[in-house]
């Protein structure tokens, strides 16, 4: 009878602690102890464990990956507005159904991107992003319908959507011009000239002009005050042009070739440009602009 006792008491503290150990085991889903709750020499089943994406013959975890694309990537990069689609299967079985959960831990989708399928065991995430931001959505397929069976590991897709900064140039011209004119080049690309003053959108963005009024080329020319022998053109600029290359060119003709300014000095501010150069001969300048649209 001591005997008894002493062998039930035996297998009731190994089975506690197996069951201990099994619950800090991670993956391990279903567990059937190796040992009776109870002595004598009645013993359960052997131990089965069941991990959350793995084959249970072959024992290899089973994987979501990216399809169409020559070299798969677990990162997508949009600007706001850009469409995309990352398409995806399980490395050895077709799904047919897949969860998604955001950053949060629920289903919600960031706005404009939808989930779509499995179809034939591809699923496919993708649409028009509306907002900026890094986005993490955690998938997971399932061999059956409605999320049930076999499931893969689960797979971190981070999205990141990326809002756009406009030129400049791009902003001051939409002060001026509709979302329509806007996208006609002819318009308002930046050698375009619609209001026919022989001002070019260019130039009326660096000098902070109206491209829909007929300008005169603003700017003040005569004698530098220290120096009667030189001439000065002092030109104001738009200070949100900063960014711009902005210089003169000198010729001894108008129908002659235009060199950079040799023999004077260009002073350039965010809000003026200034040339100072020798009275001696006969020359023409003029303004040169370039502009990242």
């Amino acid at each position: 009878m001591n005997y008894r006792i002493a062998y039930e008491r035996a297998v009731n503290v190994t089975a506690s602690g197996l069951a201990m150990v099994v619950q800090r085991l991670p993956l391990i889903k279903n567990l059937t102890p190796i040992f009776g709750a109870t002595g004598g020499s009645h013993f359960a089943a052997p131990l089965a464990v069941t991990f959350v994406g793995t084959h249970a013959l072959s024992g290899q975890s089973i994987m979501l990956q990216q399809t169409n694309t020559i070299e798969p990537t677990d990162v997508v990069e949009v600007e706001l507005g850009e469409a995309f689609q990352w398409e995806f299967k399980s490395t050895r079985y077709n799904i047919l159904s897949f969860g998604i959960v955001n950053d949060s831990g629920t289903e919600q989708l960031p706005s404009g991107i939808v989930a779509i399928g499995p179809q034939s065991g591809i699923g496919t995430i993708g649409g028009i992003p509306e907002e900026a931001g890094t986005f993490t959505l955690t998938i997971t397929g399932y061999r059956g319908d409605n999320q049930r069976s076999s499931q893969t590991v689960p797979f971190d897709l981070t999205l990141i959507v990326e809002d756009p900064v406009e030129s400049p140039f791009k902003v001051f011209m939409s002060d001026y011009f509709s979302a329509e004119e806007l996208a006609n080049p002819a318009i308002t690309g930046p050698a375009a000239d619609p209001d026919l003053d022989g001002i070019d959108n260019t130039m009326e963005f660096v000098l902070d002009l109206n491209p829909l009024a007929s300008d005169s080329m603003p700017g003040a020319i005569g004698l530098d005050s220290n120096d009667p022998q030189m001439l000065r053109y002092e030109i104001p600029l738009n200070g949100f042009a900063t960014e711009t290359t902005v210089g003169f060119e000198e010729s001894t003709s108008l129908e002659g070739s235009w060199q950079p300014v040799s023999g004077g000095v260009v002073e350039r501010t965010d809000t003026m440009i200034v040339l100072t150069a020798p009275l001696a001969g006969k020359k023409f300048y003029r303004l040169k602009v370039i502009v990242e649209e």
